[in-house]
């Protein structure tokens, strides 16, 4: 797939992939128009999500069936809840104007069109990869759970974990990622670019315009706004693939608004239009399973936004208890603490959740600087200030603090403006406590920001467009704006030009691409150079799919795995998790020629090659070289021998171990004759060299 137009055929899979499940469950909830749209991507990521889960308990290889069958469940499900559950039998929301809904998806629309353009301009292909710290394992862990046919989150880091039966990692991402893979047969990184396209332009805008329609109402302009200028702001979803390419907090991120709106819809009815409280009950038990297995760190952004909420109704709860009786508040508070104590006992019990404790970040600004960047829309690495953006934001803040149910929405915003400095401005243990759900990540937690940004400025936008239609009444008595569909044109247009104009937004392309570069020389910044990409590519030519190949997977050479589909002996950096033949190998590969228990170890593993991307390492640890020394060694030692290279990337075959030498395989023989072919000799005599292969095997 050279060109991106090659990619639509597949984006528009990817787009299937995002809506017929959710759709057909939304349809048996008869939940319709506007809604159903803005819901129908979240609840496909929770139907594929848990069908990946359940797949291999019911011994199914990963594919459509898997989902059709989920679909299939899921919907039946909710038809028989929505059949037998009179709230949700009697609760079915009325249909929107056809402008509302046209106006929302024409924002939306030109949020796709703004970031495909964008992604487009950073990329040479859509097989192109970013080069940052996560990538590695996202793609290989793509890679896993197509080659196994296993999704499920309790089984998609088991690459890396081979000691270990089973083990929780958040795998949403990977099986629509993998799945969009089976479904078209295009690469691992084409496949994962289209799906954070579809992420970042489709689920992220619309997931935006649900919580706006919630928040303020369903005027089209509004909504129009709201699409676009969910592209508007380089902390989301730039940010993170700038960062280490954190694709499931991306797709949990871009689900956040979805949730804190079902929420606001259960909590406060009568402050808000859209679902009735049992339908956003029934959704949100959708929605949850997908946002916690794209990244549990979403139900906590969920609650950091509304903690000003939550603790205002928790306040007004014991208030009413008190004034009732002593006996009835004390009974609340008392309640309300164990259940607290309850909350973060069974939290803290989860290891995955007692891991997060063990992550700081050492403080990189100053706490002032750090929260004028954040409330300017501009963090590291971005450095302009978004100025225009920060003023639409105060505007709506004004605006919808005015409203009746919304006195909460400065506490809020000013909660998410704090975060960044928390984590990025100080080294206090506490705010390392606060901020430990997102690993005190500066990346992570500078993505929070248009949580609420976004909607916020969309309303100040349209509250601006008010005020000009009032003040400047003759601007608007011209032709092109005599009609609807002109005025909604150049609203939309002005809209566009808004979002362009944002400096942060260039800047943040600009360190995007950064990212997607592949580097002439050995670079620090990126995994593979061009000379180890042109070997990657070349891996074929000499090894099978059968092979396990060594390597230290700090300069790179892991990536093999995804881009070339080969069994690499240690497939990520940061693997804790290893065998007693993989220390073994990892300490003394280089002893292979001579040690029959180093010889052993690699006959176990199957280790039959080498791959040296030299000592060129990512900056992750401060000496990783020390931590595989015997595969450092090893290309030096006798038991490997060099038979291809490029550049300084080179490829080795183990031909002496523990002290024999090892026959020629069938492996090598295919691969002479493969080399035959590069010097166009004559078709029947390379037949017959692998006639001859054949009857030796």
């Amino acid at each position: 797939m050279s060109s991106w137009i090659e990619a639509l055929p597949a984006f528009t899979v990817a787009l299937l992939i995002l809506a017929l499940p959710g759709a057909a469950v939304l349809t048996a909830l008869r939940i319709r128009g506007l809604l159903a749209v803005c819901l129908t991507p979240a609840v496909s990521v929770s139907v594929i999500a848990v069908s990946a889960m359940v797949a291999p308990l019911i011994h199914l290889s990963w594919n459509i069936p898997v989902v059709m069958l989920g679909t299939v469940v899921a919907s039946g499900g909710a038809w028989l809840a929505q059949r037998f559950i009179p709230a949700l039998r009697t609760a079915i929301p009325s249909s929107v104007p056809r402008a509302t809904l046209g106006a929302a998806l024409s924002g939306v629309f030109l949020a796709l069109v703004i970031t495909t353009a964008l992604l487009v301009s950073v990329t040479m292909s859509p097989e192109s990869f970013t080069q940052g710290y996560d990538s590695v394992f996202h793609l290989n862990a793509t890679k896993f759970a197509v080659e196994t046919g296993n999704a499920s989150s309790f089984a998609i880091s088991s690459f890396i974990l081979p000691t270990v039966k089973s083990s929780f990692y958040p795998g949403a991402w990977h099986g629509l990622t993998s799945l969009l893979v089976v479904l078209t047969g295009i690469s691992i990184p084409a496949a994962t670019n289209l799906m954070w396209l579809a992420t970042a332009g489709v689920i992220w805008p619309l997931s935006c315009v649900f919580l706006a329609s919630v928040l303020f109402g369903r005027r089209p302009l509004l909504l129009l706004f709201t699409g676009i200028l969910a592209a508007a702001f380089p902390a989301f979803p730039w940010l993170l693939l700038q960062y280490g390419s954190a694709y499931p907090n991306s797709l949990s991120n871009s689900m956040v608004p979805l949730g804190i709106a079902l929420v606001l819809l259960i909590l406060r009815p009568a402050s808000h239009r859209g679902l009735e409280p049992a339908q956003s009950l029934a959704v949100l038990a959708l929605f949850l399973p997908g946002a916690v297995m794209a990244q549990p760190n979403g139900i906590f952004s969920i609650l950091l936004v509304l903690t000003p909420l939550l603790a205002f109704l928790v306040y007004a709860w014991l208030r009413t208890g008190f004034a009732t009786s002593r006996r009835v508040g004390s009974t609340r508070a008392v309640l309300l603490l164990l259940g607290a104590a309850g909350s973060v006992a069974v939290l803290y019990s989860l290891p995955q959740i007692r891991s997060l404790f063990n992550y700081t970040s050492p403080a990189f600004l100053s706490f002032p600087l750090a929260l004028l960047r954040n409330i300017t829309h501009a963090p590291s690495p971005i450095w302009f200030p978004s100025v225009a953006l920060t003023i639409l934001v105060v505007a709506g803040v004004w605006a919808g603090f005015r409203r009746t149910g919304l006195r909460w929405l400065p506490a809020a915003l000013i909660l998410l403006a704090l975060t960044y400095p928390l984590s990025s401005g100080t080294n206090l243990p506490v705010a390392n406590i606060v901020m430990a759900p997102w690993w005190d990540n500066p990346e992570r937690i500078g993505a929070l920001m248009p949580l609420l940004a976004v909607p916020l400025a969309a309303l100040g936008l349209t509250r601006l467009f008010d005020w000009s239609r009032r003040s400047l009444p003759n601007i608007f008595r011209r032709p092109v704006l005599a009609t609807r569909q002109g005025r909604l044109a150049a609203r939309a247009s002005l809209a566009v030009v808004l979002v362009l104009s944002n400096p942060g937004i260039w800047q943040i392309k600009t360190e995007v691409a950064r990212m997607y570069n592949v580097p002439a020389e050995p670079d620090e910044l990126a995994q593979v150079d061009a000379q180890e990409l042109a070997l990657i590519k070349r891996l074929a030519d000499y090894t099978t799919a059968d092979d396990v190949i060594a390597n230290n997977p700090y300069n790179g050479s892991a990536l093999a795995m995804a881009l070339a589909g080969r069994n690499m002996l240690f497939p990520y950096s940061s693997q804790g998790d290893l065998t007693a033949d993989q220390v073994t190998l990892r300490f003394w590969l280089n002893r292979v020629g001579s040690d029959q228990e180093v010889c052993a170890a690699a006959k176990r593993e199957g280790v039959r090659f080498l791959l040296d991307f030299g000592t060129d390492y990512i900056p992750a640890f401060n000496d990783p070289r020390s931590l595989y020394p015997g595969v450092t060694l090893a290309a030096d030692s006798a038991g490997f021998t060099l038979i291809a290279e490029e550049g300084h990337a080179r490829l080795y075959r183990l031909d002496m171990c523990g002290g024999v030498p090892l026959a020629p395989d069938q492996t090598d023989k295919t691969t002479a004759s493969r080399q035959l072919l590069s010097l166009n000799l004559p078709t029947v005599a390379i037949k017959a060299l692998e006639f001859n292969n054949n009857s030796v095997k």
